[in-house]
């Protein structure tokens, strides 16, 4: 059988899936069913000194979006938006840390690991709180600049208003870390221009690993009402958001090798997406979004399909997979000529091909759909659309 233990900041994980900081992470009682539920890891909902963002949590609200962005009534499909507005831990800093230390007794006995998660609004509350994570036992701490959103706290300076502010961040990251002996995590909002700058700044800043990456900020109007949807702005994610989270996954991989460890998040749905941020480059993968949907046991269904797909495989280990479509990444110059080759003998005579075709090179027959070679470009988009599993291929030539 695979192994799906993976080492992270040191830290030896029972497997790669983490319970992402929010409400499935609220407070002990949640936590502890992450772990029942098989997850290697949990990261507490986020502990602040700020009353004014664990006030916010009060009034959290939530829905999940389909693929029009209107609400879901029943059924919610794979490709959803998780649309929210929300704050921080509700407890106070020493009430809450009796949450970590409760959970961190529970953990070991099921061979999973805790990690703190922090957000204040100077660089002394930083500190502090990074200092009572560490006091309080975790093994590693994750610095939230991610949230909460721009706007909801005028002039505090948290959340993403840190996290696109590259030198102020590094600035608590550079203290924080000098002051802590466990490792530091950035949790870095995916709105800036260049996350590979900035998370080369924040390894020099002491940081050993990044979490790509916090939600966006979203507006969804409702049409029937004319007024906007859970009253404004609010984060939003889910699975859709999977391949630009995987890009800076990517590029950080790509620039930064194994001097940054890397965490992904917002967009991973089941076991497939686990697969691909590991394959991407990330040694942890936390969810967040399909268990708010589905519920805690979603996280037992994923580790069980994560074991079977490695052990059909023939993956002994995470680190067989660990950031191999990264390594194997070209840039554009670099893609071989491909054209379509077509087993007429499977055509259905459809015409999709002949739609998605713009250079061409698929040419309508008398009974099937044949195809101009010369005019060819090898753009695949003939073999997308194809419903003919085998009909159209794609041959490097």
């Amino acid at each position: 059988m695979a192994d799906t233990r993976v080492k992270f900041c040191g830290v030896t994980f029972k497997n790669p899936l983490a319970a992402a900081s929010a409400e499935p992470t609220l407070n002990a009682a949640n936590m502890k069913k992450c772990i029942d539920s098989g997850a290697g890891a949990v990261i507490a909902k986020t502990m602040t000194d700020s009353a004014g963002m664990r006030e916010l949590t009060q009034r959290a609200k939530w829905r999940f979006l389909d693929q029009k962005h209107e609400v879901c009534h029943g059924k919610v499909p794979r490709g959803f938006s998780l649309y929210s507005r929300s704050g921080l831990a509700l407890e106070p800093p020493d009430d809450f840390m009796k949450e970590i230390t409760e959970t961190i007794k529970y953990a070991r006995e099921k061979d999973a690991v805790v990690i703190g998660s922090i957000a204040s609004t100077d660089i002394d509350g930083w500190v502090s709180l990074g200092k009572q994570m560490q006091d309080g036992g975790v093994p590693m701490v994750e610095l939230n600049f991610g949230c909460p959103h721009p706007k909801l706290m005028p002039g505090m300076r948290t959340g993403m208003n840190v996290g696109q502010d590259f030198d102020y961040a590094c600035e608590i990251t550079r203290k924080v870390s000098d002051a802590l002996d466990i490792p530091v995590i950035i949790k870095v909002t995916p709105q800036v221009n260049d996350l590979v700058l900035f998370s080369e700044m924040l390894h020099k800043a002491g940081a050993r690993a990044v979490t790509l990456t916090n939600r966006f900020i979203g507006f969804v109007p409702d049409i029937q009402t004319g007024q906007p949807l859970i009253y404004g702005k609010a984060g939003i994610g889910g699975p859709w958001t999977k391949p630009l989270t995987l890009r800076w996954i990517n590029e950080v991989r790509t620039m930064l090798g194994d001097k940054l460890e890397i965490t992904g998040t917002n967009g991973a749905y089941d076991w497939r997406d686990i697969v691909m941020f590991i394959m991407s480059g990330a040694r942890i993968v936390q969810m967040c979004s399909a268990v708010m949907c589905y519920g805690y046991s979603w996280l037992d269904k994923q580790v069980k399909g994560l074991e079977e797909f490695m052990d059909e495989k023939g993956y002994k280990t995470i680190d067989q997979m660990l950031g191999i479509a990264t390594d194997s990444c070209m840039e554009y110059g670099e893609m071989p000529h491909e054209k379509a080759s077509v087993n007429q003998a499977l055509c259905k005579n459809c015409g999709l091909c002949l739609k998605a075709c713009f250079s061409g090179a698929m040419q309508q027959g008398d009974e099937t759909v044949y195809l101009n070679e010369e005019n060819c470009v090898g753009c695949g988009g003939c073999y997308s659309v194809c419903p003919v599993k085998g009909t159209i291929e794609m041959v490097k030539c």
